[in-house]
């Protein structure tokens, strides 16, 4: 992917800082390779995704370190943390699959959704996920 020209690059923010930290804002963290444009396609899927499936929560994409990170070969790799300050976790690695290329992406990225809840949950306990309680109660209505 060219650069962009002179005076249209965005300003990196550090969502760490006090200045912009919110415990409500989560961090979705992917590396992808620039080789085909599939993989960024597949990036701001995965964030719209994740923004769309959870509405209660603030998401932040951050890929490939704000373009300061020089991708591995066929990478698309998927982290996910609950805030700007805590570790990430790794939700998804296609280093390894493919060719061909769809085996490196998620087949549905529905299929991340426990992985981020259970992180959510991890940090914050106390804040109920939606989509948690929802599964809950229809697992009590088939248990009846």
């Amino acid at each position: 992917m060219p650069p962009k020209g002179p005076g249209k690059k965005k300003k990196d923010v550090d969502w760490a800082d006090d200045e912009h930290f919110s415990k409500e804002r989560s961090m979705i963290y992917i590396e992808h390779t620039y080789e085909c444009p599939i993989f960024q396609t597949k990036a701001d899927e995965c964030g719209a995704f994740l923004q769309q499936r959870i509405p209660e929560r603030k998401f932040q994409l951050v890929k490939n370190k704000y373009g300061r990170q020089v991708p591995r070969e066929g990478a698309f790799e998927i982290g996910f943390s609950q805030n700007a300050r805590t570790s990430v976790h790794l939700l998804w690695s296609g280093l390894d699959k493919g060719p061909p290329r769809r085996d490196k992406f998620p087949v549905d990225y529905e299929t991340l959704v426990p992985d981020v809840n259970r992180i959510l949950k991890k940090f914050y306990p106390d804040k109920a996920v939606g989509v948690l309680e929802e599964d809950e109660d229809e697992q009590r209505e088939d248990d009846m």
